[in-house]
């Protein structure tokens, strides 16, 4: 038995499966396009297809996979016109929501990003790509739900399976893990500023950081 399979939970084995296909997605082990083997990957796990057929069921579902009849399933390709896109109305939307955040007198208001931030700071500190992935993203769906708007929370859970990829694909352009928390540092440094001209201005230049990167590197 491999050492991944030994960590592997044997109840709920096909979730157990998907969490370890998830975090090799997100932490960059696999490339856009890259096909994934159920007998393959059942022989390296020392399990049965079934649970790596309801995993790749699951990611399919997220967006990360995607299901070719008959011929298996690869990791999801994000192309540059759908990032594009999500890039556009993500930076119309995301300014937004920090006027609506920060419209609310809550003097505790932005303790939540607080919290993402110290635990993307930790993520950084031992380079778990996975975990950071996931974190960039919950910190700007923390935003979203700070809003207290439903109309921009639906919103945002409509991008959710095309944010996944583009935050995925972040990762080649950063030099480390640190330089994702230093980002969202200099981020939450302007959303308590009091000044909400700036706080609006940092959010749509943070949204856009990457953008002249990550198209020209899609097909």
């Amino acid at each position: 038995m491999t050492e991944a399979s030994r960590q592997l939970d044997f109840q709920g084995l096909g979730g157990t499966v998907a969490n370890h296909l998830r975090d090799a997605i997100l932490a960059g082990k696999y490339t856009d396009g890259d096909r994934i083997v159920e007998r393959e990957l059942a022989e390296s796990l020392g399990i049965s297809r079934g649970p790596v057929r309801d995993a790749l069921k699951q990611l399919s579902v997220e967006g990360l996979v995607t299901l070719i009849a008959r011929r298996g399933a690869r990791i999801a390709t994000l192309t540059q016109r759908d990032a594009a896109q999500t890039i556009e109305v993500r930076e119309a939307l995301e300014p937004v929501a920090v006027r609506f955040m920060l419209s609310r007198t809550d003097p505790d208001l932005l303790r939540p990003l607080e919290a993402v931030l110290q635990e993307i700071r930790e993520a950084s500190r031992v380079g778990d790509w996975s975990a950071l992935v996931t974190l960039d993203m919950r910190f700007h769906e923390t935003i979203f739900q700070l809003a207290d708007s439903p109309i921009l929370l639906r919103t945002w859970e409509t991008l959710r399976v095309p944010l996944l990829q583009t935050f995925r694909m972040h990762r080649q352009f950063y030099e480390s893990g640190q330089q994702v928390f230093r980002s969202h540092r200099l981020l939450l440094d302007e959303l308590q500023s009091g000044d909400l001209a700036r706080a609006e201005a940092a959010s749509r230049a943070h949204v856009v950081d990457l953008r002249e990167l990550l198209l020209p590197s899609l097909k």
